[in-house]
């Protein structure tokens, strides 16, 4: 899969969330998670099938490996079941330049603050070339107060996905 425009990464701001801007699922889960401070809780099971987890560890250049893709997950809807499933090696979207474009909202998350924003990009997919724009949220959390353990969590919407004639 290749990138055939860069992708175009729009930092919006929590404040587009707090103004009621953004999908009301998304505004749901950053809501019950500010909530918490930024802690895990049992508020964050309803959101799991949204979300997609990835380590806290920073890959160069590149954003954090995932370990964890929800069943409704926009990651999953978009690459499929089976880059969802795929064992062995750390899970990464099939698009490394889409992977390096979109690393600084996952830096932003891990300095302390949410990051929400915008992107669209079009994209060879499964034998088509597809146009696809979307929200997305990055938060970091922590499973105890006092844990110096963390994680990042995305929770994707779809916006529009097209899929483009043939060149």
């Amino acid at each position: 899969m290749l990138t055939t425009n860069r992708p175009v990464f729009t930092e919006l701001g929590t404040q587009a969330i707090e103004k009621g801007l953004a999908d009301p699922q998304l505004s749901a889960f950053y809501e019950s998670m500010m909530s918490g401070f930024g802690l895990v809780s049992e508020k964050i099971r309803e959101h799991m099938p949204y979300l997609s987890l990835c380590s806290d560890k920073l890959d160069g250049f590149g954003p954090p490996p995932i370990f964890y893709v929800g069943r409704r997950c926009s990651q999953r809807l978009l690459f499929g079941e089976d880059w969802a499933m795929q064992q062995g090696d750390e899970l990464r979207t099939p698009d490394p330049e889409l992977e390096y474009a979109s690393a600084e909202g996952y830096r932003a998350a891990l300095d302390g603050r949410p990051y929400y924003g915008y992107a669209r990009t079009a994209l060879h997919f499964k034998g088509t070339t597809v146009d696809i724009a979307y929200e997305r949220l990055i938060l970091t959390l922590r499973p105890s107060p006092n844990s110096t353990r963390r994680f990042c969590a995305y929770f994707g919407v779809i916006q529009d996905l097209l899929e483009l004639p043939r060149q």
